[in-house]
């Protein structure tokens, strides 16, 4: 038999860091799908995370004219070593290359597999040190998405990990086989699996980090002013420990997207440095709920038009159109926008906004992925709002972070949705589409942490890290790194109510109450209420405060009314907010004791000599008046 040309199998890497190519290279005249491949991929990760990787190849040759001459497999963005390939003869001849992210693996055949339905089965091996990656407490393991090829047959693929990793914190997605033995954990998936997601897992219970962050604030102006700094928040992710604030705000408030506010008043022609230290627990999917619904009014203010989220686009509102769920807005996102590392090295990143990433899809950072998911999401009815922090990466290349602050610390951008059962939900498009596929909708990570959360607005508030002397701008103001737990939590509110001693029956009486959080961490969706005996509260029922941060305090005025014009009695006014109550006693007097009250009868003295004097004074203004005769 005499064969008309030779060509190259390109086969495809199913497991890379960055990017699946599978290609064949044959004469013009032909197509791929002359060979079918089949695999039997083993991962193999170490105590120290390097992993072992071993693909049992069965090449099979579909035609009667043609032979695989040579193999060639390529990585992108992920260096491997110690290559290897033998078949049933021998080792067979490899050669290495990395070249602009890619790594490609060249391997020469022995031998030839001529004939239909013949086979060539062959093994490669390597090892890389990026599958696997520990951060913090958390050890994590990465596999992108199969790329969708003609020429794949069957396909198998097994992760063994050690026991020390620790308990499965979570896998995408969930394998087909899970067993234990001999201290490790082993995992199968199949084709059909890898092709949707890739795979994503986890191993451990928590992350913790430590944090310090400062701030510099300045009053230029003649008289007195308020400034206000951004603290990291609590939400579904993440549960936040201050341990110091230096020197103590005013207050803490909370504005309508969660934030935590510290007010400090400055004097004229002043400035101030803060310090904020204390830690923060990550975690992947939400925890809890903090917002336990949104009014249709909030709803509405969340798929508003923003500066960046420009929905009214006729590009925004034609893509949302095709566009009706946040899991479809967040592949067309991934699939759509590439990362730009040339605008990393512009001295300042000019945000383009959604309808800019349209326009330039290949030139988008982190602030881009999150304005077009938010805008398409928003022009789609779906309440979406953007989230600034800090995120810890160990692979540039693969999640990056790109949030270039003029004053020098580099944050992250990610945006989140409404989900009516779930909460705000955070997915990172830019990660998904930068690490080759990998699920960042599903979960996130352990290594997210939430600096400001902004949805009324889309340029405030300010995340920690913009608040800097001029002369400071290239010094860090942001300080993150991993801690093993977090310290003893204290929520300790303390109370306070004041009332008067006395009241009269049937007159309405004013109590003011005061709850303060003297703890450490946040108090969530608590409710403060005042008990009476026998008095009637004319204010409404309980009311919840949805956050009570640490270093915070909040007023509230009760009305209360004895409805019996003739109570005598005593009653108990008892103020209850968590685990914590204060009482006081009261006395109530019966209406006609209103006449001994010295507070009282003093008015009415008061009231008396006013009269009189006001009397006194008509009288002898109209005996001066004269009456002039007439002519």
């Amino acid at each position: 038999m005499r064969f008309l040309t030779r060509f190259f199998l390109l086969a495809f890497c199913l497991f890379s860091l960055f990017t699946i190519h599978y290609s064949l290279f044959i004469a013009p005249a032909f197509s791929q799908g002359e060979f079918e491949t089949d695999y039997d991929v083993l991962y193999t990760v170490g105590q120290d995370g390097k992993t072992n990787v071993t693909q049992k190849i069965v090449l099979k040759n579909k035609t009667s004219n043609y032979y695989a001459e040579k193999f060639e497999l390529k990585i992108g963005s992920t260096k491997v070593e110690d290559v290897k390939a033998t078949d049933n003869i021998g080792p067979l001849e490899t050669n290495v290359k990395f070249d602009q992210n890619t790594t490609s693996i060249e391997v020469k055949f022995n031998q030839k597999v001529i004939g239909i339905g013949k086979t060539l089965p062959w093994e490669l091996t390597y090892t890389s040190s990026e599958l696997a990656t520990k951060s913090g407490q958390i050890w994590e393991i990465s596999i992108p998405r199969l790329a969708k090829a003609a020429d794949i047959g069957a396909y198998k693929a097994n992760i063994s990990v050690p026991s020390s990793f620790g308990p499965v914190a979570f896998t995408i997605p969930q394998p087909k086989t899970t067993n234990k033995a001999l201290n490790r954990q082993e995992f199968s998936f199949d084709k059909e699996q890898l092709i949707q997601t890739g795979i994503a897992m986890s191993f451990g219970q928590k992350q913790v980090f430590s944090f310090k962050l400062n701030y510099f604030l300045q009053n230029n102006n003649l008289t007195n002013q308020f400034s206000q700094i951004a603290l990291p928040p609590d939400n579904n992710y993440q549960k936040i420990v201050i341990e110091k604030i230096e020197p103590n705000p005013v207050n803490i408030d909370v504005d309508k997207d969660g934030n935590l506010l510290a007010k400090y008043k400055l004097a004229p022609h002043s400035d101030l440095d803060v310090e904020v230290s204390g830690f923060v627990e990550v975690f992947s999917k939400p925890f809890r709920k903090i917002n336990a619904e949104l009014s249709q009014e909030e709803k509405e203010l969340y798929t508003q038009p923003q500066k960046y989220w420009d929905t009214a686009n006729a590009q925004i509102k034609e893509t949302a159109s095709t566009l009706k769920t946040p899991e479809q807005i967040y592949d067309f996102v991934t699939t759509t926008l590439s990362y730009s590392k040339e605008r990393l090295s512009q001295p300042k990143i000019e945000r383009l906004g959604a309808a800019g990433a349209l326009q330039f899809p290949k030139d988008a950072v982190c602030m881009e992925f999150t304005d077009l998911f938010i805008a398409l999401a928003r022009a789609s009815h779906i309440p979406a709002r953007e989230v600034e922090g800090f995120a810890y990466t160990q692979n540039e290349r693969l999640r990056p972070l790109s949030l270039t602050l003029p004053e020098g610390d580099i944050l992250h951008a990610w945006p989140e949705y409404w989900d009516d059962e779930l909460g705000w939900v955070q997915v990172d498009p830019t990660w998904g589409s930068t690490s080759g596929g990998l699920d960042y909708f599903s979960k996130l990570d352990f290594n997210h942490i939430t600096f400001v959360q902004r949805g009324v607005s889309s340029t405030s508030p300010y995340p920690a890290g913009s608040y800097k002397r001029e002369e400071d701008s290239q010094k860090k103001g942001v300080f993150v790194s991993f801690a093993q737990d977090l310290p003893t939590l204290t929520a300790t509110p303390q109370l306070l109510l004041l009332s008067p001693q006395k009241i009269i029956s049937a007159f309405p009486v004013k109590v003011q109450a005061k709850v303060s959080n003297v703890g450490s961490t946040s108090l969530i969706g608590q409710k403060i209420s005042l008990s009476t005996g026998k008095l009637k509260n004319l204010s409404s029922g309980d009311t919840e405060i949805p956050i009570l941060p640490p270093f915070s305090t909040r007023e509230f005025e009760f009305n209360l009314q004895a409805n019996a014009l003739f109570l005598n009695t005593e009653d108990t006014l008892i103020l209850s907010y968590a685990d914590s109550q204060i009482s006081k006693p009261i006395r109530i007097l019966p209406i006609y004791q209103i006449f001994f009250f010295k507070s009282f009868s003093l008015s009415i003295l008061i009231a008396i000599i006013i009269c009189a004097t006001s009397y006194f004074i008509y009288k002898k203004i109209k005996k001066s008046k004269v009456k002039l005769p007439a002519y």
